[in-house]
């Protein structure tokens, strides 16, 4: 499994409203191996930036890839700049250890 995380940093008191563009289908959970998609925010007072991770969680590498050179992703990444967004990094995680609830 992999789970490929986008920060973006945002200008104060526009993350929420940012993170509204990742609540429509934009053809993401179409995708094959595509397993889901979580936005985060974090807001720290007195900080000069907030905080959106966008992470989506793959079957593997190669759905991921599926993904990015796809048509969809192209549509959904048009114009997708915002004069609120400070900067993003982009990053890949392979999951070794998982632990469901115990039942």
């Amino acid at each position: 499994m992999l789970v490929v995380t986008n920060t973006i940093k945002v200008t104060p008191g526009y993350g929420k409203e940012l993170s509204q563009r990742f609540a429509q289908n934009k053809g993401v959970q179409d995708m094959p191996g595509f397993i889901r998609l979580e936005v985060w925010h974090e807001a720290k007072e007195g900080q000069d930036y907030e905080e959106l991770k966008v992470c989506t969680v793959w079957e593997n590498e190669d759905a991921f890839k599926g993904w990015t050179s796809s048509e969809s992703f192209r549509q959904a990444h048009r114009g997708g700049g915002s004069e609120h967004m400070l900067g993003a990094s982009l990053n890949k995680y392979e999951l070794l250890v998982s632990h469901p609830p115990v039942q």
